[in-house]
Order: C-alpha cells, then sequence, then structure tokens
C-alpha cells in the first residue's frame, strides 16, 4: 500500500536577520509540519493475499482496491476491543464461522442449527467488536473506491468469500492484520452526488445516477437485532442476470452461496457500520442497468438505470 499525502506547511516562523559588517546573525529558521491532507491507501487483491500496509492514519481515508485476481473479493473491517489480538479472532471468531459452516455444508444440521453453533461458541468478547465497513463485492479485475472514517485501534481486514471448495477466502490467507495509529488525517469526506438510506427494511436513493463518475453516500441508519449489519454491493445487470440466483448467492450459509464464480459483474459498495455513519464510495458507470444488493439481510434489491 501506498499512502499518498499533500503537505501543508502548518507554521513557518521565520527569525529577522541583518548583516552589518562583521555582525553574523542566525540563519532564518523554518518550522514545518506535515499535515496528511490526501490520504489514499492502496490494497491489491488477489487469490489469496491483501496487499496492503500494515499502519494507517486515522481519521478520514480513501481505499482503493485492485482485485487483480479471478475470484470476486472484498475487504472488510473489524475494530478489536484493546484486550483482543489478531490471532484471538482468526482462532476463535473465525474458526467458529468455519465450524457452523462446515456443519451445514456436510449435513449435520440445518440453517438454524448452523446459527446455533454460531451462538454457542462465538466468543463474549466479540460483541464488544466493532464492524466499520469497507469495499463492496468486487469482480476480477475491476476497482473498488471507498472512503470512511476509522478511529485509533487495531482492527483486522478480510474477505470471506469462499472458494470452489467451499473454505472461506480469510481461511486461505485473505486476512490481515491492521492498526489504525493516532495520527490523524485533515482529510475531509468528499462530496456525494447521491445518498443511499440503509435501513433494515430498505434501500433508498436520493439524487440522481448518472453516466460517468458517481460519489454515493451510504448512512446506516439501522442495524439489525441479530447477525451482521446493513451492506451495500453495486451489481452490473444484463440479459444474463438472474436476480433470484444473484439473491440466493449472497447467503452465506447456501450451499454455493458467497462462492465464486458469482452470478453477476460486481462494482464496488460498503460493508457494515455502526449506525450513524457514513461510508462513501464511488462508481464509473456506463449507461445500462444495474442493482444494488444487500448481504445482510438477504433479499434487499434496488434495480436502476443509467442514461
Amino acid at each position: 500500500m501506498k499512502i499518498l499525502k499533500n503537505i501543508a506547511l502548518l507554521a513557518i516562523v521565520i527569525t529577522v536577520f541583518t548583516s552589518c559588517k562583521s555582525d553574523k546573525k542566525e540563519q532564518p529558521t523554518i518550522e514545518v509540519k506535515e499535515v496528511i491532507t490526501d490520504n489514499i491507501i492502496e490494497v491489491i487483491a488477489k487469490d489469496f493475499t491483501f496487499t496492503v500496509d500494515s499502519v494507517i492514519p486515522s481519521g478520514w481515508s480513501t481505499f482503493r482496491m485492485k482485485n487483480i485476481g479471478i475470484m470476486e473479493h472484498f475487504f472488510f473491517m473489524t475494530k478489536l476491543p484493546d484486550t483482543i489480538t489478531f490471532d484471538d479472532y482468526v482462532n476463535e471468531v473465525g474458526a467458529d464461522f468455519g465450524k457452523a459452516w462446515n456443519a451445514y455444508k456436510d449435513g449435520e444440521v440445518d440453517k438454524a442449527g448452523a446459527y446455533g453453533i454460531l451462538g454457542a461458541n462465538i466468543p463474549a468478547w466479540y460483541s464488544n467488536a466493532t464492524l466499520m465497513g469497507g469495499i463492496g463485492m468486487i469482480s476480477g479485475g475491476e476497482t473498488g473506491i471507498t472512503t470512511m472514517k476509522l478511529t485509533t485501534g487495531n482492527y483486522v481486514m478480510e474477505c470471506y468469500v469462499k472458494a470452489s471448495n467451499g473454505q472461506f477466502h480469510s481461511e486461505l490467507g485473505i486476512i490481515n492484520p491492521i492498526t489504525v495509529s493516532d495520527e490523524v488525517t485533515q482529510m475531509t469526506p468528499p462530496e456525494a452526488n447521491v445518498e443511499l438510506i440503509l435501513t433494515n427494511e430498505s434501500i433508498e436513493v436520493k439524487g440522481d445516477i448518472v453516466a460517468g463518475e458517481n460519489i454515493i453516500a451510504v448512512h446506516f441508519n439501522e442495524h439489525p437485532e441479530v447477525g451482521l449489519g446493513n451492506d451495500i454491493h453495486l451489481i452490473k445487470v444484463d440479459e444474463n442476470t438472474n436476480m433470484d440466483d444473484v439473491t440466493f448467492w449472497m447467503d452465506w450459509l447456501n450451499i454455493g452461496g458467497l462462492t465464486s464464480p458469482g452470478p453477476a459483474v460486481f462494482l464496488g459498495g460498503a460493508h457494515e457500520m455502526p449506525v450513524g455513519y457514513i461510508d462513501y464510495f464511488n462508481c464509473n458507470l456506463e449507461a445500462g442497468d444495474y442493482a444494488f444488493v444487500a448481504e445482510t439481510p438477504i433479499g434487499r434489491i434496488k434495480t436502476f438505470t443509467v442514461k
């Protein structure tokens, strides 16, 4: 990952000097302090690794993820409680999702039973972890861009799409520890031309999505009582797109759900954040048909046409 910085001169202190005959005064003293005013974090996703810096500033940052793999990828950020380590997350949370999925996949339990296994095994500290957003689903060869605000702490960045053998990508290596430092960017959020309001029941779109560049502000207005929070993913819709297949695929507990290859071309989006937060994602669209789809809650779809 590269962090690109526009440097602002915060304070310039000049000591006035004169030169008279043999008298020598001190040279001008210039004190320069850096302010990160435009912070771009590069993420490279492939099958099966993330390439990204392990330490990033706090505050607003723009994440730009290029998927150079064949499979779909995204990244999702979880802020860990202060006493919890990356290894704790991998060995406890990751392992517990794997137990629930494998029991369902092997026919040992139904969906309710799988959720029961997850609930019985997930560590108590996980209720104090914070879901802090990320870039939505991106097909191979596509690039996703999102701007979001992160606070100081330790995070996990992961992709839990599944490979053809049913393993989560996070189990195969697409999971990284990220430290958000106390160095704060002075970056401000971008100006959006579209507002996307997410509740537990609906996807509300305010503004016109146009051909060309769009910046979409995603407002997280509610959080489901059970499970992960609201999210949104953008797909291209054509004559080969079956929305029933898309809905089925977005459910990780379906056999074949979230398993690459996906049923549509995915162009990014935004993962769940706390209620009241806003995520901004960019999309450069050609004329045609598109849809916003959700992984959580399953079944929400909002189609639209760009002219």
